[in-house]
């Protein structure tokens, strides 16, 4: 999956806790911080990219910085925008590129990172196996896991191996550690390993669960 976007090497960016943001997936923001308000408000006459940033909670439990960013996350364009009359605005942001943050650069008036764009490695020699994958996915939606029918009719038709497995990793995947790993792998048979890890791990605790409720049904359970 490759894209033309000419990303400026220092960019704005918003650090946020539990998010775990990838190339092409899209996420809904409400900006309501003065310094993010004036942020989007220069991006939008720009370039329309800042980076959105995952919060680095260990760092942040020392209390040595003021919100350590993880340094492997992505850029993102502005695709919509609408301000509200109380000064808010809210928006989409579609995920560009993988970015490894090199330094903070300011943070005033708000955050501006030193950033390098990041390219996924694709080796011949070692397909993903998207087959697996999908059959993963479908075991997940029998399950009654996070991947419904509707996503499955998403990602299905998605030819680009590497946007398939970014995109089912950033809808489906909710555990933030494992997610972010899957993000900081550039191999993308590495990365559709852990992806695929992740669904044996969830598909197996789901059936237990299953199995184990099965021994009780509904009607015969009691709340304590």
């Amino acid at each position: 999956m490759s894209d033309n976007f000419d990303i400026p090497t220092e960019i704005p960016a918003m650090t946020l806790p539990g998010i775990v943001f990838f190339p092409k997936a899209m996420v809904p923001l409400h900006i309501f911080e003065p310094r993010y308000r004036q942020m989007l408000s220069e991006v939008l006459e720009t370039h329309r990219m800042f980076a959105l940033l995952g919060l680095d909670e260990n760092a942040a439990q020392s209390n040595e910085s003021h919100e350590p960013p993880v340094m492997t996350a992505s850029a993102g364009m502005v695709r919509i925008c609408r301000k509200n009359d109380d000064g808010t605005s809210n928006l989409v942001l579609q995920g560009i590129s993988r970015i490894r943050v090199l330094s903070i650069v300011s943070e005033e008036p708000y955050r501006m990172v030193k950033i390098e764009k990041l390219s996924t490695i694709v080796d011949e020699a070692t397909p993903i196996t998207r087959p697996e994958l999908s059959q993963l996915l479908e075991e997940n939606r029998d399950l009654g896991g996070d991947a419904t029918e509707e996503m499955l009719d998403f990602l299905n038709p998605i030819d680009d191996d590497e946007a398939y497995v970014d995109l089912a990793a950033f809808a489906l995947c909710k555990e933030t550690l494992r997610k972010q790993r899957m993000l900081e792998a550039l191999d993308l048979t590495e990365r559709a390993a852990l992806l695929a890890d992740h669904f044996r791990s969830e598909n197996e605790r789901l059936r237990l669960f299953k199995e184990t409720m099965g021994d009780f049904p509904g009607e015969n359970l009691e709340a304590n």
